[in-house]
């Protein structure tokens, strides 16, 4: 049997050095690949902070009358509303969502067909037989939009049993793309 020589006592260092600074440099990443909750960030939790001192204190100023009118509630919500957007934002977004200014994150354009009206076929009439011209034809009514009641990571039901399926940022239903507005889709 063959002995081995142990390796110099440098060589073992440099390993182990090299080997700390691999662990510490990964250290981010490991904690970037575990899950993290949202609603549990310091962020949420202190715009779910200011949310509160917000609402109380206009809970306060607003407590001392009775009846509060339309015009209060109003001036109350349009201050309530940005401490509401941020709260939202640091409590409900995900790293995986599009920013608010990506175009992904913004509804198609809807696109309607211009109506093109076709000549009556034979001889026009002269105008003193004539009367009246005859009514234009009416175009088709659009299809009625839809309710979504429920999604998943592959995409939503509507309320007639349609499935639209999700492809990129948007839903297919059978016919082709479906506009969505807010839980409103039309497909065409």
């Amino acid at each position: 049997m063959r002995r081995v020589a142990p390796a110099p006592r440098g060589r073992v260092v440099a390993l182990l050095a090299s080997i700390a600074a691999l662990t510490s440099a990964l250290a981010p990443l490991a904690a970037l690949a575990a899950p993290v909750d949202p609603l549990e960030s310091s962020e949420c939790q202190r715009a779910l902070a200011a949310l509160d001192s917000q609402e109380a204190a206009v809970a306060e100023a607003s407590g001392a009358s009775a009846a509060v009118s339309a015009d209060d509630r109003r001036r109350i919500a349009a201050k309530l509303a940005p401490v509401r957007r941020q709260a939202a934002r640091a409590c409900l977004a995900r790293s995986l969502d599009p920013p608010s200014s990506s175009p992904l994150a913004r509804p198609p354009p809807i696109a309607t067909a211009p109506l093109v009206v076709s000549p009556a076929s034979g001889p026009s009439p002269s105008r003193s037989t004539a009367g009246p011209p005859p009514p234009l034809p009416r175009p088709a009514p659009a299809e009625r939009p839809y309710a979504i009641t429920s999604c998943d990571p592959g995409g939503c039901w509507a309320n007639d049993g349609t499935r639209l399926n999700r492809v990129g940022p948007s839903l297919w239903g059978p016919r082709g793309v479906c506009t969505v507005q807010g839980s409103l889709v039309q497909c065409p």
